[in-house]
């Protein structure tokens, strides 16, 4: 179910957790003490409440006597300190918590919060005394699963399904969109079996990327407003209905709020109600849903609908530049992904530039487009590399953790890399090194020295992370232009990594991916003026209306 982690940083071991948690659809569990940890912790938490990924946050709290007496012990406040006041800090960024005093009953608030986890898909704490610790607690509950299955009311359930079904069968011209909490609810599997047999056309959002196959026959592609490819948003809104499903809206989610799916158009099955054209069925989770349209669909009684044809991508005027463009990558890693790989795309390009890319069939994409925390990405893949390694003792296929941050991000939380080496990771770390926080200049500040950063020297980054000097060299490559990009691309270490592959992709500041740029053009004209003013290449893409 879950990986333990503990170490120094309580905010890198919180972020690897949601990623080890994300990649096993399970839970992820960390350990930190209490206050100082548990404070660093937090704001990785609260991405984890945010995009609803199951974490574990176990806290060493000071003894009972040393809490009851209000010991000055390290790590706490003032000169009377209340130890439970960092409990009382994260209570808006946990569904529930044990806060044990005692070993009586201590395992039964134990499994309640680990339902919570499942049921909720948020994070949970238990707060743990040093002096309960060796504590001997009955062994009974142990023989007994853990229930991790939501109480479902079946009538409610098989009301919402009709009512979903009905709205299908009356419709000319249906589609369906998939976001990312369907993942978040274990409902994966239920939602491919459905678009398989619906064979309408598929649309999914920033976040939902990679949950259906993109070369599967009826994907149409990915719909977040006015930041959408040539012909997308047309055809999206041709439909007569929507099936929304798993929706997280988001303003980065759905391009500054400029997706639309009118009321009398949708029907919304999310985490644990369904909406049908404005009537709202609760105690509906989104998985049993699923299972009862499975159950009860007439796949004749469904509209047959033609896919829609979009038109081809426009050739953009830097296309034949030797350098690095914006333009240019994105569609190239396509061509370098594999099957089964977990791709991460930080805040920041890359978040915005990877969902331009076309994954090949059973890839995970991750990237925390709602919390947006900038340093997310790398501590998070090293979690995935605990994962991938876990899947692959139990028999699962073994993909690559492609990992492609900024130079800015990466500096947040570089230290990850080495436990990468000390671990024995071995992920393809693509660095975009455009000389600071660009996704930053482009929306305020372009020239501001805020948004530059000390520079690294990314050769010296393995060695100093203890990796013998002869394979650090050889495990860094440093990209200047697209044929050297695409020399290292072809190198077998890096297609086939046995060890952390550090990869420096060198892009001019002032470069930007076209879903960004028009992401924040929604903010109307003086934002485009602002950045056509500060040299930044406006790419929005042409649009092809109804």
């Amino acid at each position: 179910m879950s990986m333990m982690l503990k170490g120094w940083s309580g905010l890198n071991a919180a972020y690897a957790t949601d990623g080890y948690a994300r990649t096993t659809s399970g839970a992820g569990c960390f350990v930190t003490t209490h206050g100082v940890g548990e404070l660093s912790a937090l704001n990785g938490v609260a991405g984890s409440m945010t995009e609803q990924v199951k974490s574990i946050h176990v806290v060493g709290q000071t003894s009972r006597k040393m809490q009851q007496n209000r010991m000055m012990i390290h790590h706490s406040i003032g000169f009377s300190p209340d130890h439970q006041v960092f409990s009382h800090a994260s209570k808006a960024f946990r569904c529930a918590a044990a806060e044990l005093q005692s070993e009586h009953g201590a395992t039964e608030e134990i499994d309640r919060v680990l339902r919570e986890c499942f049921l909720k898909s948020r994070p949970v704490y238990i707060f743990l005394p040093i002096d309960l610790v060796d504590k001997h607690v009955p062994a009974e509950a142990l023989k007994k699963p853990l229930d991790l299955e939501p109480v479902v009311d079946t009538k409610k359930v098989e009301e919402a399904a009709t009512a979903v079904l009905e709205a299908l069968y009356a419709s000319k011209h249906p589609s369906i969109f998939v976001d990312c909490l369907v993942q978040r609810y274990q409902a994966d599997t239920e939602i491919r079996e459905l678009v398989d047999k619906l064979a309408i056309p598929i649309y999914t959002s920033n976040m939902g990327k990679g949950i259906v196959d993109e070369n599967h026959p009826n994907y149409v592609g990915l719909y977040n407003g006015m930041p959408s490819g040539p012909g997308v948003e047309a055809a999206y809104l041709r439909s007569d209905l929507h099936i929304v499903v798993g929706n997280l809206p988001s303003d980065t989610n759905t391009g500054g709020f400029t997706r639309k799916s009118p009321a009398e158009k949708t029907v919304a099955i999310d985490a644990d109600s369904v909406s049908v054209q404005g009537k709202t069925f609760a105690e509906a989770p989104i998985k049993a849903v699923l299972r009862q349209l499975l159950h009860k669909l007439l796949p004749e009684k469904v509209p047959k609908v033609e896919l829609p044809k979009l038109p081809d991508r426009i050739q953009e005027d830097d296309h034949d530049s030797k350098l690095i463009t914006q333009s240019w990558i994105w569609h190239r890693l396509a061509t370098f992904l594999q099957p089964h790989d977990v791709v991460f795309g930080e805040t920041g390009t890359a978040a915005f530039g990877l969902p331009d890319t076309t994954f090949p069939p059973h890839t995970q994409w991750i990237t925390q487009t709602y919390y947006g925390s900038i340093g997310y990405a790398t501590p998070a893949a090293f979690g995935v590399e605990m994962a991938l390694t876990r899947n692959a003792a139990q028999g699962k296929p073994r993909g690559r953790t492609v990992l492609v941050t900024g130079d800015g991000s990466l500096m947040l939380t570089v230290q990850e890399v080495g436990n990468m080496v000390k671990q024995g990771c071995k992920p393809i770390i693509f660095v975009i090194n455009n000389a600071g926080y660009t996704i930053e200049r482009v929306i305020h500040g372009a020239k501001q020295s805020y948004n530059d950063i000390v520079p690294f020297d990314y050769r010296h980054m393995l060695p100093f992370f203890n990796m013998p000097a002869e394979e650090a060299e050889r495990n860094f490559h440093r990209a200047g232009n697209k044929g050297e990009l695409e020399g290292i691309l072809g190198l077998e270490g890096v297609r086939c990594p046995t060890q952390v592959q550090v990869v420096e992709v060198m892009m001019e500041a002032m470069d930007v991916p076209w879903r960004l740029a028009t992401q924040i053009a929604t903010r109307g004209p003086e934002a485009v003026k602002e950045m056509e003013e500060a040299g930044f290449k406006v790419r929005q893409l042409q649009k092809v209306e109804d």
